[in-house]
């Protein structure tokens, strides 16, 4: 998917497709893995396409979460994220301050999933199917079917940094490097997520337990 997507990119901007680091040596690709966000980018900016390939695996899950919490569908989201690294490709020369690669990129991932959500909603008989979510195989348990179903109800914010913990394992800071939003807020909306999880899981139980 990554790869597809740098290729899409290139494709939209010199009209073909190109070879995205391929001939690259070991040493040069684990040197860039060393590399922070802001020498990736502005290698990127000059031209490097594998420094920007390094920077959508670096993204790709944190780009998924974000299109989780708006599309809850996984073809969807693969729509999301390859429009998203297409768009980022094609802007990267006017971002500024490199070293705010991850939250300009998660602000694009936002904008175009939000984007393609409002087009799904708008179609007949579209419904997203709870069996897709983040493609989620259809063997889970009744409980974790009902934790993404609840998930599902959170606000938007609370949703996405919901989304990037439960699904990507992301801690607190992490959240808050890749968002831009202030490690107070990201921990109060984590807070007030899991609360609101709780007590509809409770709630939710209750029933279950009444109507038996």
């Amino acid at each position: 998917m990554s790869q597809f997507g740098v290729e899409s990119a290139l494709a939209l901007q010199n009209g073909s497709t190109n070879q995205l680091g391929l001939n690259e040596s070991s040493k040069q690709l684990r040197l860039k893995l060393n590399e922070s966000d802001a020498e990736l980018a502005g290698k990127a900016q000059c031209g490097d396409v594998p420094a920007f390939e390094q920077l959508i695996l670096r993204y790709e899950r944190s780009a998924r979460s974000i299109a989780w919490a708006f599309l809850h569908d996984s073809h969807a989201c693969d729509d999301a994220i390859q429009e998203t690294f297409v768009a980022a490709y094609q802007s990267l020369a006017g971002l500024r301050e490199t070293e705010k690669f991850g939250a300009w990129l998660m602000q694009i991932a936002r904008r175009t999933s939000q984007k393609l959500a409002t087009r799904v909603n708008n179609r007949p008989d579209q419904g997203p199917s709870i069996d897709e979510v983040a493609e989620v195989p259809l063997a889970i348990s009744s409980r974790q079917r009902q934790l993404l179903e609840l998930i599902e109800r959170l606000p938007e914010n609370e949703r996405l940094v919901i989304a990037m913990r439960y699904f990507d394992g992301h801690s607190s800071q992490e959240i808050a490097d890749v968002t831009g939003r202030p490690l107070g807020t990201v921990t109060k909306q984590l807070s007030r997520a899991y609360e609101r999880l709780r007590s509809w899981f409770t709630q939710s139980e209750e029933q279950v337990h009444e109507r038996k």
